[in-house]
């Protein structure tokens, strides 16, 4: 978040349509909490939107990078129920295969939860009170493990940041959590794939956790200073190269040491 005081998010990115202005005389009452059932990011879900009839007010990525995609002051279609939609902010969580939502997510997530909390005058995060699960309002696996094994985690940590913010200064002046090591492996993988860009974009998705995700990184790949005792994964190593993450010529030699030369192969026979 660019600003957590005032929920200013990292990027805003407005829905065009499947949303109503203004909230008809309501007054925001309580947070909606959602999941997206994929492993999406801000411009996934507005993408989707386009075609469904459904809205968020924000949406969380797995790496913790918070969206705006619908005015707080607007009515987001995301409760199941009308009268739920115009009272209520709705917040999409990006999560895993099995419904569940990386540290990452889950810290900023429950962030978000309690800095809107404190804006809107909505008291301490407490379930069923002020912060609902969406399948609280309709039949639905929504928001998966949010309200499941990770329901007491999620609602703790919006409580911790609440009394934080509460206690005289800018939530941002703490450090927030760090992945486990769990996390930070999902998070290596996914660097890897190219889900968090290069240079100072995946250090700004990445925050407090990038030094621990991009020595992970190196790890797996086989570039890091320690020995390794894995065999190098070639074809990782030969796609960040073509992603451009290892740069040209004798920087990437030097930076690929005595892998250079696997990798290079590999990187001509998936360009050939």
């Amino acid at each position: 978040m660019r600003d957590w005081a005032r929920c200013e998010a990292d990027v805003v990115r407005l829905m065009n349509r499947h949303f109503t202005r203004g909230r008809g005389g309501a007054r925001i009452q309580h947070i909606v909490v959602h999941y997206n059932d994929a492993d999406g990011s801000v411009e996934d879900v507005w993408n989707w939107w386009q075609t469904r009839k459904a809205s968020a007010h924000y949406q969380v990525e797995s790496s913790g990078r918070v969206g705006q995609l619908v005015w707080d002051r607007d009515t987001a279609w995301h409760a199941g129920l009308w009268s739920e939609n115009l009272r209520s902010i709705g917040i999409e969580h990006a999560n895993r295969r099995d419904g569940t939502i990386s540290e990452a997510c889950l810290d900023n997530g429950a962030h978000l939860v309690a800095a809107l909390c404190r804006l809107y005058g909505l008291g301490r995060p407490q379930w069923n009170v002020n912060v609902f699960p969406h399948c609280h309002f309709a039949s639905t696996s929504c928001p998966g493990q949010i309200y499941g094994s990770q329901k007491d985690a999620y609602i703790s940590r919006a409580q911790l940041w609440y009394d934080r913010m509460g206690a005289g200064g800018a939530a941002s002046a703490s450090p927030a959590p760090t992945a486990p090591s769990s996390d930070i492996d999902s998070l290596a993988r996914e660097v890897i794939a190219g889900k968090y860009g290069n240079g100072d974009d995946r250090r700004r998705a990445l925050g407090a956790n990038y030094d621990r995700v991009q020595a992970r990184v190196n790890e797996i790949l086989g570039t890091g200073s320690k020995p390794r005792t894995r065999a190098v994964d070639v074809d990782a190593l030969a796609r960040a190269v073509i992603r451009g993450d290892y740069g040209n010529g004798e920087e990437r030699k030097r930076r690929l040491g005595a892998n250079y030369a696997a990798v290079q192969r590999r990187v001509n026979e998936l360009l050939s």
